[in-house]
């Protein structure tokens, strides 16, 4: 069967569908770990927190087809890219700051690329807490490499580099920092030019939650 054209939406998949090999390389090997953490957890469900125009979950859903996935993002016009890129797989328009904890809760929360985004992540990483029964992945940009390799593509030059949405930088220690308040453990690795964290839950977080 032939491969489905989506039309590009937004400058979050253009960056998935770049033709720059070296982009294309880089972008295979965050997805390849990103997906490689989820699976170490082997969740029985995942709750996707700003999962955009679905690429994540197009692999994770190959990866882990047993798995019950849940997107979720603020832009209906993502969420129509991800639905016909994903038939059959449930996407829910909400913000990820009014998700409220489902009484089964999944045993796995993503957030993929939010928090540099938000004016208060430190409410979004309360809430990706409160959401998970056991664990949850975070990646954002690692700065300021970031920046430098947007720079090195001629992008964004004028704000020297910075994506004109990101309103929050990240680097492991500040990560680690805005996530530690809600898990019992954060872990944080890099995949240049991203910061991936894992947190794992404790009982303070779910007397906060």
């Amino acid at each position: 069967m032939a491969a489905r054209w989506i039309p590009v939406s937004s400058t979050n998949q253009a960056k998935y569908e770049t033709q720059n090999p070296v982009a294309r390389w880089i972008i295979r090997r965050f997805l390849d770990r990103l997906c490689a953490r989820v699976a170490e957890s082997e969740p029985a469900a995942i709750l996707d927190l700003g999962c955009g125009e679905g690429v994540v979950a197009r692999e994770l859903t190959r990866l882990l087809p047993g798995t019950q996935y849940t997107g979720i993002d603020v832009s209906e016009e993502a969420l129509r890219t991800a639905r016909a890129l994903n038939p059959g797989i449930t996407f829910l328009q909400q913000s990820v700051l009014d998700v409220e904890p489902a009484t089964d809760r999944p045993d796995l929360v993503l957030c993929v690329e939010v928090l540099e985004h938000l004016e208060r992540p430190d409410l979004a990483a309360a809430r990706i807490a409160a959401c998970t029964k056991d664990r949850a992945i975070v990646s954002v940009p690692w700065e300021p490499y970031f920046r430098l390799g947007n720079l090195l593509r001629g992008n964004y030059v004028r704000s020297w580099g910075n994506h004109p949405e990101h309103i929050q930088a990240f680097e492991p220690r500040s990560l680690t920092a805005l996530l530690s308040p809600h898990f019992a453990t954060v872990e944080v690795e890099t995949c240049f030019p991203w910061l991936i964290a894992t947190g794992r839950r404790s009982a303070a977080a779910d007397r906060g939650a």
